[in-house]
């Protein structure tokens, strides 16, 4: 019996117009690519907004040379592999990326690339959340105000081109939706075509246990959420979710993981997290302060967001174009954005056999 094939040995011989055709055919992967802050900095500085996960996480490092690196996952995926392959393949591919330098200096900051080569095309721009502009303090003061007052928040896609960006994503519950949502400044992606909701898997300081809910509970798992400071610290990997999933699994709802610092647990489902997403951006697009009367009016905006049936039930945030005279919860739930919506999870490579075994991984 013949030995089943694993080598092309004659792909060489092909044409070369034949072997170009194939090199173009090859996909890319999906990767998150994304700012945060050296992770032994950000524990230091604000450990007493997530209390004793600090004491787990942050870790003695040595001084580092960025305020603020471009993380990519799964790392496996840090270098496209037919760049390497040979000059053929390299001279196909490499138009496609862009190439920023390993350490750049922009608005004051130093910022670092775990990856020489960025796809505009396919690369999931992740904003995690909204980092201060000036860095990370490196002092001993301990403050869980992840912004000062007079602070603005870094741009979540600082040092590359905001108008050749398609694919974004927008992690979940992040600290201060105001300087998330002056990161993400959506009026400044003019050609976005995708939108994430990124979902966090289970923390990865811990070891995998089990994430079944008891008896069927809608009840808080006992296991923390990962935070996204943290993603920098192993391997992870991306996994798409599909629609039923979101709607039906008791991980992607009621059972939620615990996270630190959830703002309500009215938007802990993650399809109604989409609701907000929306909502905030549908807001943002029409004023620019929109995140700030949000925040201003949280607990009324939410009832009105998810209890509130009523169509023509009025806004309860002071900007203009809401209150009695502005717009209906229809008009706003009906906005049919330019860009299409999809969800994902982030979660660290160790936890995978148990999302597979409680059906949140399928493959």
């Amino acid at each position: 019996m013949e030995a089943a094939l694993t080598e092309f040995t004659l792909f060489p011989q092909l044409p070369a117009e034949l072997r170009i055709k194939i090199w173009e055919l090859v996909p890319r992967p999906s990767r998150v690519v994304g700012v945060l802050p050296p992770a032994s900095n950000w524990y230091r500085h604000y450990y007493r907004a997530i209390g004793s996960r600090a004491s787990s996480g942050g870790g003695h490092q040595a001084w580092q040379r960025y305020h603020y690196r471009y993380i990519v996952q799964p790392r496996e995926h840090a270098i496209f592999p037919l760049l390497h392959v040979n000059r053929e393949a390299r001279d196909v591919w490499l138009p496609h990326f862009f190439q920023p330098s390993r350490h750049s200096r922009v608005s004051d900051l130093d910022i670092g690339f775990d990856t020489p080569f960025i796809s505009y095309d396919t690369d999931i721009f992740t904003v995690f959340d909204g980092w201060p502009s000036r860095g990370i303090p490196v002092d001993a003061y301990r403050s869980p105000v992840i912004l000062d007052d007079d602070d603005e928040p870094v741009d979540g896609f600082i040092a590359l081109d905001r108008r050749r960006i398609k694919n974004v994503a927008l992690c979940e519950i992040p600290g201060d939706i105001t300087s998330f949502t002056g990161s993400v400044a959506i009026r400044q992606l003019p050609n976005l075509q995708n939108l994430t909701i990124l979902a966090l898997g289970p923390n990865s300081n811990y070891r995998p246990a089990s994430l079944a809910s008891k008896n069927g509970s809608e009840d808080s798992l006992p296991i923390l959420e990962m935070l996204a400071v943290d993603i920098q610290r192993g391997s992870s990997d991306i996994y798409e979710l599909p629609l039923d999933l979101v709607h039906k699994s008791p991980f992607l709802n009621g059972s939620r993981l615990r996270h630190a610092i959830a703002l309500s647990p009215s938007i802990r489902p993650l399809f109604r997290y989409k609701t907000f997403i929306l909502s905030l951006l549908w807001h943002e697009l029409r004023q620019k302060n929109a995140a700030e009367a949000i925040s201003a009016s949280w607990w009324e905006y939410t009832e009105y967001l998810f209890e509130d049936c009523r169509e023509e039930a009025q806004c309860p945030l002071m900007l203009s174009g809401c209150g009695i005279e502005g717009h209906t919860k229809r008009e706003m739930m009906d906005w049919k954005p330019n860009f299409e919506i999809n969800y994902k999870l982030l979660y660290a490579t160790e936890w995978k056999d148990e999302l597979k075994r409680i059906g949140v991984i399928r493959t």
